[in-house]
């Protein structure tokens, strides 16, 4: 999974940038970064968010015990890859129905958040019991939700390109590609939640 957010949408944190970091280059550039990833995962889709950045998604080259999902509902995107131990609990919570996967779960977590707060962004994500990391983006406010569990269970990377645009992957050699050595491991348990409004 990848998803590069222009630095309106998502800020990229201080401590990511490297200094004299000449081998970052804009991700977004010509679609770099997605015609690398593309390159890298042959069957791979890529969704243009207009201006707000790019995501991608491939079931090539993944863990069979952390799978990769896609969602989309009511033009919130969600990149997902995990599982979730709770599942039957979470579905009840959020009045779902039984076909509903964690893509679909996560989603409608963030839509409560969103929609019924104060309800504590951390709380969503302590909810949630797995080994997961997800990225979520909501077209409509240009929001992003993005977390990892407390263990940090799924290989996941961020990074800055050289436009300060926030690069995210399960792959590190995709970030490394866009952003040189602006880049870190996804810290265990963060909680990233911003709107440009």
């Amino acid at each position: 999974m990848l998803a590069v957010f222009d630095k309106s949408v998502a800020k990229s944190p201080d401590a990511l940038n490297a200094p004299d970091n000449p081998q970052a280059i804009s991700a977004l550039k010509n679609g770099f970064l997605p015609n690398h990833f593309a390159s890298v995962y042959p069957g791979s889709v890529s969704i243009s968010l207009g201006s707000s950045g790019v995501m991608a998604y491939s079931l090539e080259k993944q863990n069979p015990l952390l799978p990769r999902l896609f969602a989309v509902v009511d033009d919130i995107f969600c990149l997902f890859q995990g599982h979730i131990e709770n599942i039957a609990v979470l579905k009840q919570q959020y009045g779902l129905n039984k076909t509903a996967n964690e893509g679909i779960i996560v989603i409608e977590a963030y839509r409560t958040l969103r929609d019924r707060g104060p309800y504590p962004p951390d709380q969503v994500v302590r909810d949630i019991q797995g080994k997961f990391a997800f990225i979520i983006y909501d077209s409509s406010s240009k929001a992003t939700f993005i977390a990892s569990d407390a263990d940090g269970s799924v290989p996941f990377f961020w990074g800055i390109d050289a436009e300060n645009h926030l690069v995210l992957a399960d792959d590190v050699e995709t970030v490394k590609k866009g952003c040189g050595k602006s880049f870190a491991p996804f810290p265990k348990g963060k909680l990233v939640f911003g709107t440009s409004r």
